[in-house]
């Protein structure tokens, strides 16, 4: 990879900011984004500037995260996904990381669901997965667990699919309706 500037690494970001239209490997645009981290001063300045969520750009600096044997994986493009990376980056362990990466490329599936399984394969508690994701919430946000049958889950992907946002987010909106009615209720 060529020295980056602001220029070049904002030109490799907004190239490769479209998952299916990337001709860099995310390693490449791992570390476009962390220059440029380093150039505004944080990642929601690069957010603002590149207009990506901040949480997009942490799953890509989630790359520079992995081991160097997993990096040159990401590098030579064996496995070229943002969500793999997220995956890999919750084990913790770099040994079990590395065997997640090689039973991933074995695998040869881009599913996230696939990634996760794997992810669960490698023996992580319910408890280290609870503090690794709590260790990466950003402030500000809370996170809620639910567990929905099978057909609650596909009505909800289904009428999400149909709003063309993502379930959590109708899930989110659910909630807040009931909220500002229960509120309504108490008022009266």
């Amino acid at each position: 990879m060529k020295k980056l500037d602001e220029d070049s690494a904002l030109a490799i970001v907004f190239a490769n900011i479209r998952r299916k239209k990337r001709s860099n490997d995310l390693v490449t645009i791992a570390k476009s984004f962390e220059y440029l981290v380093n150039l505004y001063g944080s990642p929601k300045d690069v957010a603002d500037k590149v207009g990506l969520s901040m949480e997009m750009i942490r799953q890509f600096l989630a790359v520079l995260k992995l081991p160097k044997e997993i990096q040159k994986i990401f590098s030579k493009r064996q496995i070229d996904s943002v969500d793999a990376a997220k995956e890999l980056v919750a084990l913790r362990d770099p040994t079990q990381q590395v065997l997640v990466a090689e039973e991933l490329i074995k695998s040869l599936s881009k599913d996230t669901r696939d990634i996760k399984r794997l992810v669960k394969g490698a023996n992580v508690t319910i408890v280290e997965a609870k503090k690794t994701v709590f260790d990466a919430k950003p402030e500000g946000l809370h996170i809620f667990v639910m567990d929905f049958d099978h057909e609650t889950y596909q009505t909800i992907r289904r009428d999400a699919k149909t709003l063309r946002i993502k379930p959590a987010e109708l899930v989110k909106r659910i909630v807040l309706d009931w909220l500002k009615q229960k509120v309504d209720k108490e008022k009266q």
